[in-house]
């Protein structure tokens, strides 16, 4: 069996696809050892090294691009004639003899769903191509079920669709300090989020609930918005310019730092509108700190029994939240119905003695071990065997042999 990965994303990005497919081809190459896998992209990369591989450059000008991937790149795969060809950036793959297998890995349909906070160019292509994509597809690898009903809703298709969970990195045991990993503005206490900076990752509730915190209990934390800055959010930018001593921007991040801004955090926040499924939060878990995050897309489905949730447009329950994992002496929580008190109760505890403070670390404590062990149970392994398992379903002739 000969699986050939369109891997340009490898080559061309470094957020969520990048990582995805890294991971799943590390995977798989450790777990599978008899057939044959190859990889086409764009440049020289290390990740390639000792793999068979083919670059195919790409080339900046009006349709250079399309030409590589509607002709060059279908020519050498004519050519070299695997039984599979997998795509694991939606659009592709293009214009391969029906005699080989196509299979799309798909995140989300947000270009879809939520044009608004895309780039033109990014909707325009997705509206134009990915139906087609779908349609033509005979597999297609959805990383949630709800991105899976999304596909169902939206498209008609006779491909198989599975809905296969990406896994998680072991996290780093040997992670540096703030300072030693380059990050020496960011000081403790901290709340954290992890993740591209863009409308969809509903940033400015998180920043209102931040302030508003600050302003009525005075919370001692500050803010750190930890990743590389996406699209239309300049209006975003503009105003944490008033807030740059207690929200701190600090753009594109390494895997040593953001081990390190894990490590260091009181709570991860993750207050997405949509997801297609959300790999913070359960990196976030990995390391032990408590998570409070949305509903927005597939995150209910992953972390409503794992983390402390609210509905993306709800900055009180957002703030509630907070202060219910956050152990201040001189906040007190208004956490009514959380372990069933009133915020009077609540009140009332907190001039008795510390019954609230003992509380609200028991409360955490819980949290984290929870969300320690659920994050144990996503694997790159676990991953990489359900998308062998699916493969061989559509090529029943074939059979695979997993090193263990």
């Amino acid at each position: 069996m000969h699986i050939l990965f369109l891997a340009d994303t490898i080559d061309n990005q470094n957020a969520g696809v990048h990582f995805y497919t890294k991971h799943l081809i590390q995977a798989l190459l450790k777990l599978d050892k008899k057939n044959r896998y190859s990889f086409i992209h764009q440049k020289e990369n290390v990740f390639f090294k000792d793999t068979e591989h083919y670059i195919i450059p790409s080339s900046k000008g009006l349709g250079k691009e399309s030409y590589r991937r509607i002709f060059k790149i279908p020519k050498l795969i004519k050519k070299l004639k695997p039984d599979i060809v997998v795509e694991p950036a939606h659009i592709g793959p293009f214009n391969i003899p029906k005699s080989i297998k196509r299979v799309t890995i798909i995140y989300d349909l947000t270009p879809i769903i939520f044009s608004k906070f895309h780039i033109k160019r990014s909707w325009v292509i997705h509206k134009l191509l990915l139906g087609k994509v779908i349609r033509n597809a005979s597999l297609l690898i959805a990383i949630s079920e709800n991105t899976k009903n999304d596909i169902l809703k939206l498209y008609k298709t006779n491909a198989k669709i599975e809905g296969i969970y990406p896994g998680i990195s072991a996290p780093n045991l040997v992670t540096p300090e703030l300072k030693e990993a380059g990050l020496s503005q960011i000081k403790s206490p901290y709340l954290l989020y992890v993740g591209t900076i863009e409308p969809r990752k509903n940033l400015n509730l998180l920043v209102d609930a931040f302030l508003e915190l600050k302003s009525e209990h005075n919370l001692p934390h500050s803010l750190v918005l930890a990743g590389g800055i996406g699209w239309k959010i300049k209006p975003l930018l503009n105003r944490l310019k008033n807030h740059q001593k207690d929200i701190i921007l600090t753009g594109y991040i390494t895997e040593e730092q953001k081990a390190s801004l894990y490590k260091h955090a009181d709570t991860l926040i993750y207050p997405s509108l949509y997801e297609g499924f959300g790999l913070p939060p359960l990196e976030a878990m990995s390391y032990g700190i408590p998570v409070i995050c949305s509903t927005g897309g597939s995150l209910k489905e992953i972390f409503s029994n794992h983390a402390l949730m609210f509905e993306p447009n709800d900055k009180e329950t957002l703030k509630k939240h907070i202060l219910s994992v956050i152990p201040v002496p001189s906040v007190i929580p208004a956490k009514a119905g959380i372990y069933g008190k009133s915020v009077r109760e609540c009140i009332d505890s907190r001039f008795r003695g510390n019954d609230t403070e003992r509380e609200t670390d028991s409360f955490r404590q819980s949290l984290i071990k929870n969300g320690l062990a659920y994050s144990k149970t996503f694997t790159w392994e676990k991953t990489a065997e359900e998308t062998i398992k699916a493969f061989e379903e559509i090529t029943p002739t074939h059979s695979f042999s997993l090193s263990k």
